[in-house]
């Protein structure tokens, strides 16, 4: 029987057993389930593991663009709304969206009929993402303190998560300490533009040459890579 890994995002948690249970009742496939709450933790995850198909809210805590939809380019993406946002649906597919899913929709036949299309459609090379090499989430961390004594440099990520971040640093702070830090997403949104994450929180604890920071607020930004900077007037 095939086996199929989904990667569903979305801080309806009840949605998300809703519809697994859907597939799971027409669907013949094994299905690997991995449900998110947010966006941070999708990406976390596509870093760590391949999946056959994303099923992602396109309104997220934290997320006010649909620029971040593509996460994976060689991934179909399901893109899930209300009834009341169907409209936004026309860009999310323009934006490279598979298909659409209003979690209000009564009828099953039309999640299979959406499952089944994203599965078959020219992106959904499973065969080729499982023996691709993921991306490594030991990340260049870039920091500065927000109040005195004002301490900025870099590191190395050493464990990273939507609650906290453990990095190397030379700096020996405070607990209690602001900090602001930036990572540059290894992976690139239609393998041209960079993800960047922006985070603040506090230092938990900095003993020989590593940090542990709580994240309190965080967002992702988009940017051109530098190649297309400098091409740009």
């Amino acid at each position: 029987m095939i086996e199929n890994s989904i990667l569903f995002i979305s801080a309806d948690l009840g949605a998300a057993s809703r519809i697994k249970s859907i597939l799971r009742d027409r669907v013949e496939a094994i299905l690997e389930w991995y449900p998110v709450e947010t966006l941070f933790e999708g990406l976390r995850a596509i870093q760590g593991w391949w999946f056959d198909l994303i099923l992602r809210d396109l309104f997220l805590p934290s997320v006010r663009s649909l620029a971040t939809l593509r996460h994976a380019p060689t991934t179909p993406v399901i893109a899930l709304v209300h009834s009341q946002d169907r409209d936004t649906t026309v860009t999310a597919v323009r934006q490279g969206a598979s298909d659409f899913f209003c979690y209000e929709d009564s009828d099953p036949a039309s999640l299979q009929r959406a499952f089944a299309g994203a599965l078959k459609g020219p992106d959904s090379a499973s065969g080729e993402r499982r023996t691709k090499v993921r991306f490594t989430c030991r990340l260049t961390v870039s920091y500065q303190t927000l109040k005195p004594p004002f301490l900025s440099g870099q590191g190395t990520s050493k464990n990273i998560s939507s609650k906290g971040l453990v990095f190397t640093s030379n700096e020996e702070f405070q607990p209690g300490q602001s900090l602001q830090v930036s990572l540059d997403w290894p992976a690139r949104l239609e393998n041209q533009v960079r993800l960047r994450l922006i985070a603040a929180g506090r230092i938990v604890r900095s003993v020989n040459g590593q940090t542990a920071m709580t994240i309190d607020k965080y967002e992702f930004r988009t940017r051109r890579a530098a190649a297309d900077l400098s091409a740009s007037p």
